[in-house]
């Protein structure tokens, strides 16, 4: 059973698909949605997304660093609006790392965090 999520930032739609299951990672917490999902809306914090999602008929991860945001679940649809996403292919370990070091905010540092971690750079 899959359900329609959407994933977009400013500059670009991420994602446009199907999911089996999104996790975004909430300022209360990792928050998992399925298909059927009550009504849900939450504020994001930087962080890894992960979805299962089905791309040319066969279900595969997706995993994203993330900035802020938000996650809004319907029954019948997923949509995440973030201000920034990062793949892995995107990460450079060294820069982060520096980024991480001279963060002005506790979320530009939790951002680089998030993409240390999606890297397996903890």
């Amino acid at each position: 059973m899959t359900v329609p999520f959407k994933l977009v930032s400013p500059a670009k739609l991420i994602f446009e698909g199907d999911a089996e299951l999104v996790i975004a990672v909430t300022t209360e917490g990792e928050e998992g949605i399925l298909p059927r999902h009550a009504p849900f809306l939450a504020a994001l914090k930087p962080g890894v997304l992960r979805a299962n999602i089905i791309e040319n008929g066969a279900s595969r991860r997706l995993e994203l660093a993330t900035g802020e945001g938000f996650m809004q679940a319907l029954p019948d649809r997923i949509t995440v609006l973030v201000d920034k996403a990062v793949t892995f292919e995107d990460v450079d370990v060294a820069q982060t790392r520096a980024e991480l070091a001279d963060a002005p905010d506790s979320a530009a540092a939790d951002f680089a965090r998030a993409k240390l971690q999606l890297t397996g750079h903890h």
